[in-house]
């Protein structure tokens, strides 16, 4: 998890490979980690990378594989020679968002979109405060501001994914360049009814938090299955004050919507705001992150195609609907992203897996597309 001692300990890990590399370790003001090119100054230059946190029980491949395959291309392309830039190996901070619902945290600083005093000053369920930890990897307020100042030097960006899907296994093909980013937004619910006797109120009367908090969860899953293309999840509900024998005082859950297109979105959401608000209950939406996805830069999604071709690998064109580092800095600067086939089809799981041959298949086509002629 994010500002944890897991990615501490993976955050060690890339420093220690990067200095094993010969390259240069840079932290920019928001504590995400670059392995530079010795010699790059200060200059622009080609990054490939994504992020190393993860989910509660997540999998080995999401975040992680990027980074590997960053560092592995890297060292290739460096032997080959002939790149038109110095090359970096990005590794961005706390992607995933669960712990304080900033998702996407390193890119949205780095590209001015973080409200840097707002998403510090929140808490974990344990009562952790994000400003605490990100001061001891030297993050506050003031340096997230000034996290933009290092983006000129970013070039370009090349994010290698594991499939969070089974597209590329129903083709089949080991790899899948992405087209575009699906719009997203996540939301946090608080329902404040009344707390009673569930034996002695009677049910004309109730101010049960926990129903119209059910029926947004109902209106979630049959609006987003009547818009094509759209998705919408309650990954996360509770009741208060959780006892057996008490009508919940107050409902709070999660709310994460993603279409093809924003109207799509908006569609679903208000929908789901609606059902929520329809038994008269109060109710408080919060906004964490929102996004309105991106299309990918068409030279870099070309030059992956090229290098897919040189190397003998069959790579097909799709769309993504996951957030991702490259989807917030495509709107910035060129970016693309390169899936490898996830044979069970499962992320955010165990489950989540990619052969060796085609990590290695990812990691021999951004090599090559590194050193694409100027």
């Amino acid at each position: 998890m994010a500002w944890g001692p897991g990615e501490d300990a993976a955050r060690d890990w890339f420093r220690a490979t990067a200095a094993a590399l010969g390259l240069e370790l840079v932290q920019d003001p928001a504590a995400n980690l670059w392995a530079i090119e010795a010699g790059a100054g200060d200059g622009p230059f080609d990054a490939v990378g994504s992020h190393l946190d993860s989910v509660a029980d997540g999998g080995a491949y999401d975040g992680a594989l990027g980074v590997v395959a960053g560092l592995a291309a890297v060292e290739a392309a460096r032997r080959a020679g002939g790149a038109p830039r110095p090359l970096a190996v990005g590794a961005m901070v706390d992607e995933e968002g669960p712990r304080f619902g900033a998702a996407i945290f390193g890119s949205r600083a780095l590209t001015g979109e973080l409200d840097a005093e707002e998403v510090l000053a929140r808490t974990d369920p344990e009562g952790c405060v994000l400003r605490d930890l990100a001061a001891a990897r030297g993050v506050t307020a003031e340096t997230t501001r000034a996290a933009p100042g290092f983006l000129p030097r970013i070039g370009s960006w090349i994010e290698v994914h594991v499939e969070q899907g089974r597209r590329l296994v129903d083709v089949p093909a080991a790899l899948g360049v992405a087209t575009s980013l699906a719009a997203r937004e996540r939301w946090r619910c608080t329902l404040r009814g009344e707390s009673d006797h569930a034996g002695t109120a009677a049910m004309a009367g109730r101010r049960d938090a926990l129903v119209p908090a059910a029926r947004a969860v109902l209106a979630a899953h049959e609006l987003a299955s009547a818009e094509p293309g759209a998705v919408a999840t309650v990954g996360r509900i509770s009741a208060l004050p959780g006892s057996t024998n008490q009508v919940p005082g107050e409902a709070r859950l999660s709310l994460d919507v993603r279409a093809p297109e924003e109207a799509a979105l908006a569609r679903v959401r208000d929908g789901v705001h609606a059902a929520a608000n329809a038994e008269g209950i109060e109710t408080e939406w919060q906004l964490e992150t929102a996004d309105p996805g991106c299309v990918f830069a068409a030279e870099l999604r070309s030059a992956l195609h090229a290098a897919a071709r040189a190397e003998g690998q069959a790579a097909i064109d799709l769309a993504a609907y996951a957030g991702h580092d490259a989807g917030v800095l495509a709107r910035h600067l060129p970016a693309a992203m390169l899936f490898v086939r996830n044979p069970t089809g499962i992320s955010h799981n165990p489950a989540e897996s990619a052969s060796e041959e085609d990590c290695l298949a990812a990691c021999a086509v951004l090599a090559r597309a590194l050193v694409r002629a100027r």
